[in-house]
Formats: C-alpha cells, sequence, structure tokens
C-alpha cells in the first residue's frame, strides 16, 4: 500500500503548485524505478486532486452550477470556463502521442521544466499591473488561458504554472488568476477520465484486491491538493513565483544533464 500512497502524496502536491506533476511522475519513474499501477490508480488520484478543488471552492463552484438560471458576473465566469476547455481539450488530443513518448525520455522533461521555470521567471517581469478581476476577463483572454493549459499535457510544463502565468500577463490579479487555473482543471481532468473510463472498467476483476491501495492513494492525494491549493492561494497573496521558478530551472537541468550523461 505504501507505493499507492506515496504516488497519492506526490500527485496531490504536485498537481496544484506549478512544478509540474506529470514531470515528477516521470522522474520518479526513471531515477527509482516507481510505476505507476495502471490507469485505474491514475482515475483514482486524479479524482482525489478532482475533489480538492471541488472542496476548496465550493461556494464559487456551488454559484457557477446555479449560474444558468440566475445570471451574472458568475454566468460570464462559467462561459469563460468554456471557452478556455475548448483548446485544453483539442491540444490534449492532438499532442497525447507526444506527451507519451517525452515521459520516457529525462531531457524532454527536463526541457518541459525548463520552459516552465521560463515562464514563470519572465511572466513576473512582463505581465501587466494585476488590478483585473476574473469577472473583468475577457473572452479571448480566457481562450489564451485554455491553450497554456492544453500545452501543458507535455511533461515537464506545469499545468498551473502554465494556466497561472498566462493568468497573470493578461492582467489577472493572482488569487483569480489561480482560481480560473483551478476552475480549468475541472472540466479538463474529467474529460480525460471519460476517455480512459472504458479502459479501466473492462476488466474490474483484475483490480479486485487492489482497492484498498486505490482508495488510500486516493485520500492522501485528496488532502494533499487541498493542502496544496489552500498554500499557493496564500503564498500568491504576498509573494512572487520566483522560487518555484528556480525550483523547476535546477530540476529541469539535472534531468537534462542525466538524459544526455545516461
Amino acid at each position: 500500500m505504501l507505493p499507492f500512497v506515496l504516488l497519492g502524496l506526490l500527485q496531490g502536491l504536485t498537481e496544484f503548485l506549478p512544478i509540474s506533476s506529470s514531470g515528477h511522475l516521470a522522474l520518479a519513474e526513471q531515477l527509482f524505478g516507481i510505476h505507476k499501477p495502471g490507469i485505474v490508480f491514475d482515475i483514482f488520484v486524479h479524482f482525489g486532486t478532482l475533489l480538492s478543488v471541488l472542496w476548496v471552492f465550493r461556494e464559487r463552484i456551488f454559484r457557477l452550477v446555479r449560474a444558468p438560471a440566475r445570471g451574472g458576473e458568475d454566468l460570464r465566469v462559467l462561459g469563460m470556463l468554456i471557452v478556455g476547455s475548448l483548446p485544453t481539450g483539442a491540444l490534449g488530443v492532438a499532442l497525447n502521442s507526444v506527451a507519451e513518448a517525452a515521459f520516457a525520455r529525462s531531457w524532454a522533461v527536463g526541457l518541459g521544466l525548463l520552459l516552465t521555470a521560463g515562464v514563470l521567471f519572465f511572466v513576473e517581469r512582463l505581465s501587466r499591473p494585476k488590478a483585473k478581476s476574473l469577472e473583468q476577463l475577457s473572452w479571448r483572454e480566457a481562450l489564451w488561458v485554455g491553450l497554456a493549459q492544453g500545452i501543458a499535457v507535455l511533461p515537464g510544463i506545469s499545468r498551473s504554472g502554465s494556466t497561472i502565468a498566462m493568468g497573470l500577463f493578461c492582467g489577472l490579479r493572482r488569487t483569480d488568476a489561480a482560481e480560473f487555473s483551478f476552475l480549468l482543471f475541472i472540466p479538463a481532468i474529467t474529460g480525460a477520465t471519460l476517455l480512459k473510463l472504458g479502459e479501466a472498467v473492462a476488466d474490474p476483476s483484475a483490480h479486485s484486491a487492489l482497492w484498498g491501495s486505490y482508495l488510500a492513494g486516493t485520500a492522501v492525494a485528496f488532502l494533499s491538493g487541498v493542502i496544496a491549493i489552500r498554500f499557493l492561494m496564500r503564498f500568491l497573496r504576498e509573494r512572487r513565483l520566483t522560487p518555484f521558478a528556480l525550483y523547476c530551472g535546477i530540476t529541469g537541468l539535472l534531468a537534462v544533464l542525466w538524459g544526455i550523461a545516461r
């Protein structure tokens, strides 16, 4: 059960911090021989991180669910989430085979982490003054954020880092950029899960002895995800993304050098 718990912890923390969960999982697999238990466990831990977002932003999500009937600014935000999700799905499908190939190459993961580092570093110096609320985001800007999320299917490119950085570049306040990033995670991970669900339920008896381990990993992913989201929201109120850029830069450089030396 311990490997499932550790993978759930890694997934929950790195999914929401701007350091790339896919990159860390790929490097952990290559460095330590830690293999993901399979697609069913992958769905379980992603469901755990989905629950993290639903829990932390439950008040906003409840308003969004009622928005079609009540209208107002929440309906606009709901529309922007739909717009932002369209390029995410298209790019996710288009880049899927490239992402799978890159997952097995540490130098490719390292390049993705270096790209994430550069984006996080330069957005703090190139972005507009952060005075815009989420409700003031334009439709075109929501589309750009969705494009940033779609590209992040490549391992090493942080989904949260890319979307938060694009939100900042569009002039959003830090916490609003993070909130939009996390809300966009909901349709993205739901769609990805539905695509994998058929394969996962093809032979349920094959997993009968592992349900306890799956649930343990899911619970850890949920709890660590809640901690990561709340930590990042507090962090962004007072500090820049530079520490995460430095971390991704160092990790990415080491991954590239290790890949070349192998």
